[in-house]
């Protein structure tokens, strides 16, 4: 289960990045655990633990900005990417999401 308090620092790190530099798109995802290997009858798989657990991706349309965060919530830095389709791809495919932001209001 994921630990709640963690998420919500992450989420309001978020929250506070977007107010502040109003980026096209801002996406919170928890980072998947790696499948090592898998064997024997029934399979057993063996899945590598990540140290960074969640990110949080801010597109501005040229460059893509990835904030990496610790499983405890703490910040563990940033880095820019000139190419953000593939980058946002290879991210997507390796995480969930958790909330993005603009949220889409119901009318």
């Amino acid at each position: 289960m994921e630990n709640r308090k963690a998420v919500n620092e992450v989420v309001s790190f978020a929250k506070k990045c977007f107010k502040q530099t109003r980026p096209k798109s801002l996406e919170v995802r928890r980072v998947k655990d790696e499948k090592v290997t898998e064997f024997g009858f029934p399979p057993v798989v063996l899945k590598s633990k990540a140290i960074v657990k969640y990110i949080v991706c801010a597109d501005y349309t040229d460059q893509l900005r990835v904030y990496f965060f610790s499983n405890s919530g703490q910040s563990l830095g940033a880095k820019n990417y000139d190419i953000p389709n593939d980058i946002k791809n290879d991210i997507a495919k390796k995480s969930n999401l958790i909330t993005k932001f603009p949220r889409k209001r119901r009318p």
